[in-house]
Formats: C-alpha cells, structure tokens, sequence
C-alpha cells in the first residue's frame, strides 16, 4: 500500500479504509466468539455457524481473493504500478501477496472446515449463544 502513496494518493487511502474496515469485521468476529486460540476457532463452527461463515469470507476477501472486496483495492493497486512501468515491483507484489493468502486460507480453514477431535459436546451448543454484538454484524456485513 505504501509503494502506491507517491503515485496515487487517493487509491491508498480508499486501500486502507477497506482494509481497516474488513479488519476490524474480522476483530469484532473473533472477539465474540472468544477466539484466542485455533482450537477454539475449531469449535465456533458449531457455536454460531452464520458468524463464522462471516468470518470465513471476511478473511477471503482480506487475502483479495476475486469476487470478494478486497481483491479491487489490489488489482487497481496492480494496474496503477503497471500504468507507472514499474512491472517488475508490481510482480514482487503479487508474489508477496500469496505469503498473506497463505495465511488467510489457513485461518479460513481453521475457522469452518475442520472439528476438533472428539466434537460430539459442541452440537447443540448453538441454542444457548449470547447475542452477537450490533458492530460486529455491521462491520462483517460490510467488509
């Protein structure tokens, strides 16, 4: 985001409201669901499975996977560097960009895919949760 600041400083910016406001979708998602750990991550499937789901594409769209939001802010990013010959840095770029994909899938898969072992306690579990906070739907709508 900062290799973009010289060349178009409003493109940045719009970067970093995005990235601010699907991140902190993703924060107030952990937080309600006591996320510390990945395991506990593992079990919140079961607990509030439409937060999560949430969740799971709050990450997606951070790592800018294509249909989701935050893949605009890093293609325009790209085609700006290109508009400005400075391909090789644009290509650094995206490969750096997989790292953080790495990561996000990671947390995504965490987060819906797989149970902890022995998860037969954690069924029902989804009819005594507390209410979601009104911020977190709000943020995790709009990332």
């Amino acid at each position: 985001m900062t290799i973009i600041l010289v060349y178009n400083p409003n493109l940045t910016l719009i970067s970093f409201y995005l990235y601010a406001l699907t991140t902190a979708g993703i924060f107030f998602t952990l937080n309600t669901i006591n996320a510390m750990k990945l395991s506990i991550m593992m079990t919140a499937w079961t607990k509030t499975p439409v937060l999560t789901t949430a969740l799971m594409l709050a990450l997606l769209s951070l790592a800018g996977l294509p249909p989701l939001t935050g893949f605009l802010p890093k293609w325009t990013i790209i085609q700006e560097l290109t508009k400005q010959e400075l391909t090789s840095t644009a290509t650094v770029i995206t490969l750096l960009s997989l790292l953080g994909l790495f990561f996000y899938l990671r947390l995504a898969y965490c987060a819906t895919i797989t149970l902890p072992p022995n998860s037969t306690n954690y069924m029902k579990q989804w009819q005594t949760s507390k209410p979601v906070n009104p911020l977190t739907s709000i943020f995790t709508t709009l990332s």
